[in-house]
């Protein structure tokens, strides 16, 4: 997949890279219980939508990709540098938070479809980035499609299977849309109840 996303975006064929941010990122932020602003990480950020989106509403940023077009295109288009934008490997702690400045600070740890791209053997490795990162009251939000047998694109991972790469340490909420998934750390779970309240 790397070298499929890699080819896509130096030829300007980006797809999922659309024009609004998803209602479960404005949720957790403008909703009627938002999260307080403090810091984020957004894993696989593609061109940095919604990673600009959560700067412009006071969140600190750091946001990650392995992608250097998709991270050379988002820097282009935040000419403010309110995001810090990272060349990296989320399933490498190390490649993630390579000062270790971010670790267990992430009050909110941000995947709209980079997990489920992941290959299988490499997933364990996202679930260490994402507890090395986390603060004690984080949330975390995925966007994950179910598994698919055959075509091409991203295989796909089971609400099941997210949960057992958390290892217990994290708690499920509602979901707010098909293919959505909200986690609470497990040391703070009201914080995530408060949030999703407003999800309809």
């Amino acid at each position: 997949m790397r070298r499929t996303y890699r080819t896509l975006y130096r030829l300007g064929i980006a797809p999922w890279n659309r024009p609004e941010v998803p209602g479960p990122i404005t949720d957790l932020v403008e909703g009627a219980a938002p999260l307080p602003p403090a810091k984020a990480v957004d894993l696989g950020c593609g061109t940095g939508r919604q990673a600009r989106y959560l700067a412009a509403h006071g969140w600190s940023v750091t946001a990650l990709d392995y992608t250097r077009e998709a991270v050379a295109a988002a820097r282009r288009a935040d000419p403010g540098n309110l995001v810090v934008w990272r060349v990296a490997d989320v399933t490498d702690p190390a490649s993630a938070d390579p000062d270790g400045q971010l670790a267990g600070t992430v009050s909110l740890l941000l995947d709209n479809g980079c997990l489920h791209g992941i290959p299988d053997e490499r997933r364990p490795g996202w679930a260490s980035t994402v507890g090395a990162l986390a603060a004690p009251d984080a949330v975390l939000l995925v966007r994950a499609t179910p598994r698919r047998c055959r075509g091409i694109g991203p295989q796909g991972i089971t609400e099941g299977e997210i949960t057992t790469l958390l290892a217990g340490r994290w708690r499920a909420s509602a979901h707010p849309e098909p293919d959505w998934f909200v986690y609470s750390n497990e040391r703070h779970p009201e914080r995530v109840d408060r949030a999703m309240d407003s999800v309809p």
